[in-house]
C-alpha cells in the first residue's frame, strides 16, 4: 500500500517492505528488583516501511540532498481487534535533529472513500527515539493512509533516545472487577495482568496519554489499554489483560495464547508539561 508523505523539511521518500516475526517472552512472577533494559521494538511483521531522509536544500529542479542529517523510519501494521481495525504506526527518528511530528491519517473503504480522519502529534521527538502511535477509529476500514509533517524542534527537551516502557511481567492477580463493583461487590477476582516498567522517563511531571498493547503468542492483539494521568521518572503501571467470562476467585486455567510468548508495547501520546 503506497503512502503519501508530505514533509516540511527537505526530504526524500523511499518505500520498502519488511517482513519478520514477533519475539517470544515467557510469563513470570512479578519482580521489582531487576533494572529494565531500554525499550526495543517487538513488532517485526510490519505491512509497510517508509524511509524519509531529512536535510538538503531545495532548488528549482527539485530537492538536492547535499546536507542530509539523517532520516525518519515509519512502519505500520493493521490488526483486527474486537470486531474493528487498529493500525499501529511506529516512528523512529534516525536523524541528528530533535523534531515535532504531526500525523494526518485517513481511514479508507475498499473503493477509496474516506470514512474518517484523525491527527496525532508529538512535540520534541528526540533524535534517536522511537515511539508508537495507535489509531483506533472504532470501525472496520480497508486501509489507513497518512501524511507526515516533520519540523525541527529547538525547544527544551524532556524525553531521551531511550525513554519508554517495557513489558516486565505477565502474571495472575486478584482484582476488583468493574461489573462487580457496579453492584456493590468489591471482592477480588482472578485475572491476568501485565506490568510495564518505565525506562528513562522525564523527572519533570507530564500529563500523558499512554496506550499499552499486549500481544499474545500468535502475534495478535490480546488487549489495548489507554491510561491518562501524570507520569514521570521510574516506576511501573499494570494493565489487566484477561478475566474469564465467568468471574472466579480460584486459580485460572490460562488461555493457551497467553501461556508463554507474550510481548507488549507502550505509545506515549499528547505529552504536555504540567505547570
Amino acid at each position: 500500500m503506497k503512502r503519501l508523505l508530505t514533509l516540511t523539511l527537505a526530504i526524500l521518500l523511499c518505500l520498502t517492505i519488511f517482513v519478520g516475526c514477533n519475539t517470544p517472552q515467557t510469563p513470570q512472577t512479578p519482580d521489582d528488583t531487576n533494572t529494565p533494559e531500554p525499550p526495543e521494538d517487538v513488532i517485526e511483521d510490519y505491512d509497510n516501511e517508509n524511509e524519509i531522509e531529512i536535510g538538503g536544500e531545495q532548488s528549482e529542479a527539485g530537492f538536492e540532498h547535499t546536507n542530509t542529517i539523517g532520516k525518519f523510519v515509519a512502519k505500520d501494521r493493521t490488526y483486527d481487534y474486537q470486531g474493528n481495525n487498529v493500525t499501529i504506526l511506529t516512528l523512529e527518528n534516525q536523524s541528528e535533529a530533535n523534531c515535532t511530528v504531526t500525523i494526518h491519517a485517513e481511514f479508507l473503504s475498499a473503493d477509496g472513500t474516506v470514512l474518517k480522519t484523525e491527527t496525532q502529534s508529538f512535540e520534541g521527538f528526540p533524535a534517536g527515539w522511537q515511539n508508537y502511535f495507535v489509531f483506533m477509529p472504532q470501525m472496520k476500514y480497508d486501509t489507513m493512509e497518512y501524511t507526515l509533517e516533520i519540523e525541527q524542534y529547538t525547544g527544551e527537551m524532556y524525553f531521551t533516545s531511550t525513554s519508554g516502557h517495557v513489558l516486565g511481567d505477565i502474571y495472575e492477580i486478584g482484582v476488583p472487577l468493574r461489573e462487580k463493583m457496579a453492584i456493590g461487590d468489591y471482592e477480588k477476582y482472578s485475572s491476568i495482568s501485565a506490568k510495564f516498567d518505565a525506562v528513562d522517563m522525564p523527572e519533570t511531571p507530564y500529563y500523558k496519554i499512554l496506550v499499552s498493547i499486549v500481544f499474545d503468542n500468535t502475534g495478535e492483539i490480546a488487549n489495548i489499554h489507554t491510561q491518562h494521568g501524570s507520569f514521570w521518572g521510574e516506576g511501573h503501571f499494570n494493565d489487566i489483560v484477561y478475566t474469564p467470562p465467568v468471574p472466579t476467585k480460584e486459580p485460572l486455567d490460562w488461555p493457551e495464547e497467553l501461556d508463554g510468548g507474550v510481548t507488549g508495547i507502550v505509545g506515549i501520546l499528547q505529552a504536555e508539561l504540567i505547570e
